[in-house]
């Protein structure tokens, strides 16, 4: 078995097998021009593959794509040192080939093909199969816990929207990197990515886009997105530092959503968020039932820092990443 970047033709080919495992809410034919489209944006031309696993007669056996984003690690003296991780998507086997061992096979080859990169940190996948599968393969899980929070009609004081027409540039700009050992951290095209899945969505359906990007409150700052498959307005990036900000940003999600016609306003917690969200009334904090963050770290350096100690699982780092939604693929 070996790994292959796919060609163009069997890119297409993969769309059409996979339509029935991602495509809920869409025609094969709108599916097909959703995977061409999000392939076409900024961030997917910018370094996106697909790859395919092969047998040695050139069958395909597995397939998954990968995008990369930035990374930060800290050095001795405590300077952020930028480099590179891939986050992988789309791991699909055909299901008369499952139960063989392919998927393992493939984050195998795959971690190794990305190690080779020279600015390498690791590898960053969202299981929807729980953590085993990937664990055969070093990927360790991070906690997975949501918070639901429903639609409102009343718009919070002292909070200003974040316009469209501004552009995620200075919105990124406001954001403050957490301060951990070794940290993900998005580019204006990775965040739009999410923004280009819910315009396409959108249209498609014939569904109103959320008016505004997010929302701010001094020096505190919430960016968002619509998700037409769970009627959802999500939550990419969340930074609040006090609970009073984190309650009034929420309360503007809230109020996005009732504007949109969503059911509900959903961000994924993230280490340091509980103290701020439990105090909020309509927070309901539940345990996620898919898209389980695991990292796999691919240079020693990235692997010490999140080395697990003593009062943590050895299965999980000692370290607890950000991981947003605005990092899911």
């Amino acid at each position: 078995m070996h790994l292959v970047p796919a060609t163009d033709a069997q890119k297409a080919e993969r769309d059409a097998l996979t339509y029935a495992e991602w495509g809920s809410l869409l025609t094969p034919e709108a599916y097909a021009a959703r995977e061409h489209r999000l392939r076409a944006h900024a961030w997917s031309r910018a370094d996106m593959r697909t790859w395919l696993l092969c047998a040695e007669d050139g069958a395909v056996l597995a397939s998954c794509e990968t995008f990369r984003t930035r990374s930060f690690l800290r050095d001795a003296d405590g300077t952020r040192q930028p480099g590179d991780s891939f986050a992988i998507a789309s791991v699909f086997t055909e299901p008369h080939l499952r139960g063989r061992g392919h998927a393992t096979h493939l984050m195998d080859l795959l971690a190794a093909e990305l190690a080779r990169r020279p600015r390498a940190h690791a590898a960053l996948l969202f299981s929807d199969v729980g953590p085993r599968l990937y664990a055969r393969s070093g990927y360790l899980p991070q906690p997975a816990w949501d918070w639901h929070l429903p639609p409102s009609p009343t718009p919070p004081p002292d909070v200003q929207a974040l316009p469209r027409a501004s552009g995620l540039g200075p919105v990124l700009a406001r954001l403050r990197p957490p301060d951990d050992a070794f940290s993900f951290w998005p580019t204006p095209e990775q965040l739009d990515w999410h923004l280009e899945r819910g315009r396409i969505y959108a249209e498609q359906l014939g569904r109103a886009q959320p008016p505004s990007l997010g929302a701010a409150r001094g020096t505190d700052t919430l960016v968002w997105s619509f998700v037409a498959k769970s009627n959802t307005l999500v939550v990419l990036w969340f930074d609040a530092r006090s609970p009073e900000s984190a309650h009034a940003l929420l309360d503007a999600a809230r109020h996005e959503a009732h504007l949109a016609g969503l059911e509900r306003v959903v961000l994924w917690e993230e280490p340091g968020l509980e103290p701020l969200l439990a105090t909020h009334p309509h927070a309901r904090r539940v345990a996620r039932p898919d898209a389980l963050p695991m990292v796999r770290p691919l240079r020693p350096e990235v692997a010490r820092a999140l080395e697990p100690t003593s009062g943590l699982p050895s299965s999980l780092p000692s370290s607890l990443l950000h991981v947003p939604r605005g990092l899911w693929v």
